[in-house]
């Protein structure tokens, strides 16, 4: 079919979860034709961010506002979708004070829930019999109490890290860590921070930054710590072999997870992969993320685990407090002995099963039908088609 031939699309979508300045917008391949629909509203206009779950900031509101007059668009036939559960409220606000009379419509969608469950609609089955195999196998000895994945470095995970160095329990977990980027090593992560750039980026931790920051350089000795990568001939940790797919025997020598979240804020906003990977894998865990997330996981038909862990730190609004609480639990846990883990892990056996057997064969069907459905219907009917009804042509641009 020549371009000529091709129906023209009802919908474009921009992909503009790592081009947050919405660059490749005017780089774009659309048709003069495509355009002119546009400029005369019946083409609606579909700004991708959920790849990403920044903060709304006015510069980022202004540039999308820039795209649309240089198309000729109407605001009233664009969405801006974003992971972030607070960028409407913020969007609003800001274009309530610039006195901007038609902002565009905001949704939310959790892209990283759906990325790491999508694909076990084909073999989650087969994958649960699996690992409930294993779990049932666990040995009542175990290496490590604890497994701590997100090899990132970013900055609340480093001074989980460094109080672990402080308190000497890094050895008592399977703890993961990309290592720090050196001029001479392009394997590393960011490069070794200085506690100028800690203080920066988490305001309010003054006093554990100072602290800890004398343990940077023995953090940066450990180096890269990656697992599964010889167990399954892997040569580098990519996002599609980073997910829950990784069958890592380091979660049946050990008793419960840390997850690291992206960022520590202080309003509920999103939770990715990482607060799920445990719950595939029959562990109870504890997350160093924003307030809300526990409640967020719970909102997918996941269960936790309040009557062993002490989950008031999800409600706790302040970072810095939130740390402490989750970090003085991760004490306690580390602490106990393993008949008392062992009896811990029996007592919420049932719900280490369910979050599995949920997570692996039937939430990934509910997610397409139902989560994935009703946001293609929220986007349709945002841009101005009817819902429950593919567009007119049912024909989308992805640019």
């Amino acid at each position: 079919m020549s371009d000529r031939d091709r129906p023209d699309p009802d919908l474009v979508v921009f992909s503009c979860g790592n081009d947050r300045h919405f660059s490749n917008v005017p780089k774009a391949v659309i048709s003069e034709r495509t355009r002119t629909r546009i400029a005369a509203g019946t083409v609606g206009l579909l700004f991708d961010a959920t790849t990403e779950g920044m903060p709304h900031k006015a510069h980022t509101t202004n540039e999308l506002h820039g795209v649309l007059r240089d198309l000729g668009a109407s605001p009233r036939r664009a969405v801006y979708v974003s992971q972030n559960r607070q960028y409407e409220a913020d969007y609003r606000q800001y274009c309530a004070s610039a006195s901007v009379d038609s902002p565009v419509t905001i949704l939310t969608h959790d892209y990283w829930i759906w990325y790491a469950f999508a694909h076990y609609e084909r073999d989650g089955e087969e994958v649960y019999q699996q690992r409930l195999e294993a779990f049932r196998s666990r040995p009542a000895r175990r290496a490590r109490r604890f497994v701590s994945l997100n090899r990132t470095a970013r900055e609340a995970k480093i001074l989980f890290l460094l109080s672990l160095l402080r308190d000497g329990l890094f050895d008592r977990g399977f703890v993961s860590f990309g290592g720090f980027r050196h001029p001479d090593d392009r394997k590393g992560e960011p490069p070794l921070p200085t506690p100028e750039q800690l203080a920066h980026a988490l305001p309010g931790f003054d006093d554990l930054i100072a602290e800890l920051s004398p343990l940077l350089g023995a953090l940066d000795s450990r180096g890269r710590i990656l697992f599964g990568m010889k167990r399954h001939g892997w040569k580098q940790l990519e996002l599609w072999n980073a997910g829950l797919a990784v069958d890592l025997e380091e979660y049946n020598q050990s008793w419960f997870s840390v997850v690291t979240e992206t960022e520590m804020r202080t309003r509920p906003s999103r939770i990715t992969e990482k607060s799920v990977k445990p719950l595939a894998n029959f562990q109870p865990m504890l997350v160093l993320g924003n307030p809300g997330s526990l409640a967020l996981v719970r909102s997918y038909g996941f269960a936790t685990f309040p009557d062993i862990i002490d989950e008031s730190y999800d409600d706790e609004p302040d970072p810095r407090q939130r740390f402490e609480m989750v970090y003085q639990e991760v004490k306690r846990l580390c602490c106990l002995g393993e008949d008392a883990l062992l009896a811990l892990e029996r007592r919420v056996a049932d719900r280490l099963i369910h979050n599995a057997r949920w997570g692996l064969t039937t939430f990934p069907g509910v997610y397409r039908t139902q989560r994935d459905t009703a946001l293609v219907n929220e986007i349709l009917m945002s841009v101005g088609f009817p819902a429950e009804t593919s567009a007119p042509s049912g024909q989308f641009l992805s640019t």
